[in-house]
């Protein structure tokens, strides 16, 4: 896939709060966890738009706690401060409107039916985020609410990716992405 991880550099300031949680490394992460599992799904096109659709998903966030709406919030606020970005990488205008519902429903309970036209995306990007429970203790990643087996196949990677990432003073999606490619 034609990302290149100089396109999405994260600055705190992006974030509407600053968060040990939800922050630059956990955002990194999750993008990282995108492109392996998207890599193992041969599904570049939604690869692409989940790694766009992580890049923003927590960025609006008020607080760290549980909020099913922080995700709406990131696609009415952050999408449209990305868009070009995301267009300049190859995102076609019409595949804006995927990453927007990506988005909105990552924090969601409800989950989109596995016929929705953006299920694919949107699944990529609810295993590569919950892939990274891991850093909030050993039992919190509840393996039998990951959608895609391949997300499965992960675990142990991200884990890994975890340990070696929590303590990054200077955590960058190349650095992390560095990191989560030596562990397969």
């Amino acid at each position: 896939m034609n990302i290149k991880t100089i396109d999405f550099i994260l600055r705190q300031d992006y974030f509407d709060i600053r968060s040990a949680l939800h922050g630059i490394p956990h955002t990194c992460r999750v993008m990282c966890h995108c492109l392996l599992l998207g890599d193992m799904l041969r599904s570049e096109r939604e690869t692409k738009l989940a790694v766009c659709a992580a890049f923003i998903h927590d960025m609006a966030r008020k607080h760290d706690g549980r909020c099913h709406m922080h995700g709406t919030w990131a696609a009415e606020n952050k999408l449209p401060l990305f868009r070009e970005l995301f267009l300049s990488l190859g995102v076609a205008g019409k595949d804006l409107e995927e990453i927007r519902v990506s988005v909105s429903n990552h924090s969601l309970l409800e989950e989109l039916a596995p016929d929705h036209p953006f299920y694919m995306t949107t699944a990529i990007l609810k295993d590569a985020d919950a892939l990274d429970r891991v850093r909030l203790g050993e039992n919190n990643l509840k393996t039998d609410l990951l959608r895609l087996p391949e997300s499965r196949e992960l675990i142990a990677i991200s884990r890994e990716l975890y340990h070696r990432t929590k303590n990054e003073s200077e955590p960058d999606f190349e650095k992390i992405l560095i990191i989560a490619c030596s562990l397969l």
